[in-house]
């Protein structure tokens, strides 16, 4: 029987049934949801409800190439697991997995290992040696020199929409901002951080050989001797030259890492705020309220449309129920943690749920694992998302249920949103 049943409504994900007997196995000859249909779904919400329904709070996916995954929809479950719980690893050695062709390639890069060391795949004492570096560049940043920076590039990226009739605003707005503003505040001159995140963003999506890396280490090497206008090494050189890594390739792994997670989660977060500001004007009435009210409405972004669908992928050192009575966990399976189901697991919702600034929504992670730069984050997409809304009037020229989703394995964002506008001011 086909492991991996697609559907043909994105957002229908139950392909199959539990078998009769339990407790189930990952490999059980049953049918399975793909997880490309889980994560394209509609509405998500629903999709990870009718997981919970059909499975439990871990639901067996296809992956593609006849390969499967667990995939856990439970709060406290997800939160255990990702903290060091000793019962799964991020190392992709550990996977039992043998694909009998290449897997689909955004989920590609976190099921094999590349030429360095990968920071987001390491655990134990080699990863707090390759966060080391993530962790005092990022510190670096100081929060009024990221607002200032941002503001400038989204005042430049929005001003280019001036006397335009439509646009995509992932594409012309979202994207550019991104990738230009963490590019500024990592110290990256504009042609350069263009040059790394296009790279970042096309490995991301399994788009990967040979002279792609060797472009990214040219890149990065340039960084070395890079200094901001003070005289000081830039973040960027700290993370080209820091003496936690061991070579190159694991410098050019850093830089990368940094650069996926900033550009698509920034991407995410933004696209997700600005399709919610288009579609609810209750909502856009919020994020065009004043800084707090923009904070609140990020927040709710988090909760209820997480821009961050799934964790890298952990693999069980252990063999045993690790998630409940009716599933079995088999050494080596692929373990994928989806956060963006937290907001809706019933067990959650109630005091925690309503309560003004909670942070439990999971969008940044947990452990040693977690997000390095919610804050810095925070800023730019605060200060892009109150920049376009005061200089532009967006309209959303398509229907709500028309937007599609990029294939994107661990964040959420939109593909296209196709906008109509009227200038409402002289700009920021």
């Amino acid at each position: 029987m086909n492991p991996t049943v697609a559907t043909s409504d994105p957002g229908s994900v139950l392909a199959g049934s539990r078998p009769g007997r339990s407790p189930m196995r990952l490999h059980d000859p049953v049918d399975v949801p793909a997880l490309t249909d889980v994560l394209s779904a509609h509405d998500i919400d629903a999709a990870w409800s009718g997981l919970r329904q059909e499975w439990g709070e871990a639901a067996p996916v296809g992956l593609g190439a006849g390969t499967r995954a667990w995939l856990v929809s439970g709060y406290q479950t997800i939160v255990m697991l990702a903290r060091e719980s000793g019962m799964v690893t991020t190392e992709p050695d550990a996977w039992n997995g043998t694909p009998r062709v290449p897997l689909p390639a955004p989920v590609r890069p976190w099921f094999t290992t590349g030429p360095g060391r990968r920071v987001d795949t390491a655990s134990g004492p080699a990863h707090g040696r390759l966060r080391e570096p993530l962790d005092e560049a990022l510190a670096a940043f100081d929060a009024t020199d990221v607002g200032g920076v941002t503001r400038e590039v989204c005042q430049e990226v929005a001003g280019r929409l001036d006397g335009r009739e439509q646009a995509d605003l992932m594409r012309d707005y979202v994207a550019p901002v991104a990738h230009l503003a963490f590019g500024a505040v990592l110290g990256l001159d504009p042609r350069t951080g263009r040059q790394v995140f296009e790279i970042a963003d096309a490995l991301a999506a399994g788009v990967q050989d040979a002279a792609t890396l060797d472009e990214l280490s040219f890149l990065l090497g340039g960084q070395v001797m890079s200094r901001d206008a003070g005289g000081g090494v830039t973040p960027a050189g700290l993370l080209a030259r820091h003496p936690a890594y061991e070579g190159t390739d694991e410098a050019v792994a850093g830089m990368l890492s940094v650069m996926t997670g900033a550009s698509l989660g920034l991407q995410a977060w933004l696209g997700q705020a600005l399709l919610l500001a288009l579609a609810d004007e209750g909502f856009l009435r919020r994020l065009s309220g004043g800084r707090l009210g923009t904070d609140e409405a990020l927040d709710e972004v988090l909760w209820h449309a997480s821009p961050v669908t799934v964790l890298a992928p952990r693999f069980a050192v252990k063999e045993g129920h690790l998630f409940d009575d009716v599933t079995y966990v088999e050494r080596g399976d692929a373990v994928l943690l989806a956060v963006g189901a937290a907001a809706s697991d019933p067990r959650i919702r109630g005091d925690a749920w309503d309560g003004l600034g909670n942070r439990a929504h999971l969008a940044w992670g947990a452990g040693a694992h977690r997000c390095p730069a919610p804050r810095q984050a925070r800023l730019i997409v605060r200060t892009a998302v109150e920049t376009l809304l005061r200089q532009v009037e967006p309209v959303l020229a398509t229907g709500v249920d028309e937007i599609r989703w990029a294939p994107d394995f661990r964040f959420r964002r939109p593909a296209a949103l196709p906008v109509t506008f009227r200038r409402t001011g002289p700009g920021g």
